[in-house]
């Protein structure tokens, strides 16, 4: 590996890898951010980013750790493109580009094929550290760097997570997405008495932690030293709560006060 390049990376993520932007053509997402893939593009660098606190952050909580701390796309961006624009003045002949969420890259396969971690049986990235308590970003770029990884690996399929499950949305093809609690509460307009029960048992007013609770490869996982997340965490909206800044935020106000509407009825 460079040794530049590591330098650079090192300092915008605590864990990253390489994989070859071949192997992922055929997965690429059709989305508008496609458009931005550079010409030529020989490498996806695939960067880690835990959030996982400490446990008083998450005192008396009632939505997801991921949504706890400040909004990661951020957060993100900002370390990646800080990235960007140092590997650009060390490799000026070449091109890098940065995805977050919104991204043609299918961010999981990235992660996989970088070496990074293993497949989950509920379809999340393991990281070898940080557990599945990690956002992923990604930098294309035309730089032949040599690549970390090359395989897909998988978890051991326990089945504790689809045990877990509330709404029983992981099966032996993997994961429904419509049928995750996370997806129920993060929907539009009204939902069913079955749904709104769901919420009501959960004590989650956005997104859901079970299955990632219950997996034996979160025991021990690290802790997130990233500054932005230590310092910004909010366990827990109220109904009338700033949402701004936050990780649902674009979903808009009335998603999550119906979702605290629904946890506080009798």
């Amino acid at each position: 590996m460079n040794e530049k390049t590591a330098r650079v990376m090192d300092k915008a993520a605590p864990s990253w890898g390489v994989c070859d932007f071949e192997a992922l053509r055929s997965r690429l997402i059709d989305c508008r951010a496609k458009s931005r893939l550079p010409e030529n593009a020989k490498r996806v660098i695939t960067a880690v980013f835990p959030y996982l606190l400490s446990e008083e952050n998450y005192e008396n909580s009632n939505i997801s750790k991921y949504a706890v701390v400040s909004d990661y796309h951020t957060v993100i961006n900002s370390r990646l493109q800080k990235a960007v624009e140092e590997l650009q003045e060390l490799f000026p002949d070449d091109k890098f580009v940065t995805f977050t969420d919104n991204s043609p890259i299918p961010e999981v396969s990235a992660a996989l094929l970088s070496g990074l971690g293993v497949m989950g049986e509920n379809s999340l990235f393991i990281h070898e550290k940080y557990g599945t308590y990690v956002f992923i970003g990604e930098i294309v770029t035309t730089l032949p760097l040599e690549c970390t990884g090359s395989e897909v690996k998988f978890c051991a399929r326990c089945g504790k997570c689809r045990e877990a499950c509330p709404t029983h949305a992981i099966g032996d093809r993997g994961p429904d997405p419509s049928k995750c609690l996370s997806a129920i509460n993060q929907k539009k307009g009204e939902l069913t008495p079955e749904e709104e029960k769901l919420i009501k048992d959960s004590g989650c007013a956005w997104g859901c932690d079970i299955c990632q609770t219950v997996c034996p490869m979160n025991r021990k996982a690290a802790l997130s030293e990233i500054k932005e997340f230590i310092e910004s965490a909010v366990p827990r909206v109220e109904s009338g709560c700033e949402i701004s800044g936050r990780a649902y935020e674009w979903r808009g106000k009335k998603v999550i006060e119906r979702n605290i509407a629904i946890l506080e009825k009798d």
